[in-house]
């Protein structure tokens, strides 16, 4: 089975690239009207320095910055961000864990294989998430993960989900009662499919 098709939601390092470009080529415009001014000066000269050249200058600024900034938020945000389509595989079963799943739109299955096939287990939406179990427990995916409907997902990574765990306790206690309640309700679920097959 091929790996998930992950579509993170960044820009292009080609559009970066090109912007750094554009703020290079703006500022080597207005030195050259500078440049133009001292060599040739005269009313038109002085008018073109005097208006166009800051313009370029604090366009090429603002590019810079805004690079700057999205590099740094990029660098130092705590979630990945990623979009599937319907029927992508997010996560399967038997994989070792990456990431921490939290669904901010759309719906994901979660299936379970088996010899005699695959079952639903379970259906997740907005505010939900998965992927967890696998971190805490430094162990395989218990089920295969994919998309019902157009999901976007942050993804917490490994290294980060564990540094959390290790020095916000709360969150900790949180997500173990997370997971209790969940095996109590798999519990349950698995008693009332058995039973009806026990009574026969």
């Amino acid at each position: 089975m091929s790996g998930p098709k992950v579509r993170t939601i960044e820009l292009d390092p080609r559009w970066l690239r090109w912007a750094l470009i554009l703020a290079q080529v703006l500022a080597l415009m207005a030195y050259l009207l500078g440049a133009g001014f001292l060599l040739y000066t005269n009313g038109g000269s002085l008018f073109l320095f005097s208006v166009a050249a800051p313009a370029l200058t604090v366009i090429a600024t603002l590019i810079l910055a805004g690079v700057a900034i999205y590099r740094y938020l990029r660098r130092n945000s705590l979630f990945a961000f990623a979009l599937f389509e319907p029927g992508d595989i997010i996560v399967v079963q038997g994989d070792d864990g990456d990431f921490a799943y939290f669904i901010q739109k759309g719906e994901v299955e979660v299936v379970r294989r088996d010899p005699e096939g695959e079952t639903v287990v379970a259906t997740l939406g907005t505010g939900q998430h998965f992927g967890e179990l696998a971190l805490i427990e430094n162990s395989p995916h218990e089920a295969t993960v994919r998309a019902k409907t157009r999901v976007r997902l942050a993804m917490l990574g490994r290294r980060k989900f564990r540094h959390m765990l290790r020095f916000v306790s709360p969150s900790q206690e949180d997500i173990m009662s997370a997971f209790d309640q969940k095996a109590a309700r798999q519990a349950g679920k698995r008693a009332k499919a058995a039973a009806p097959a026990t009574e026969r």
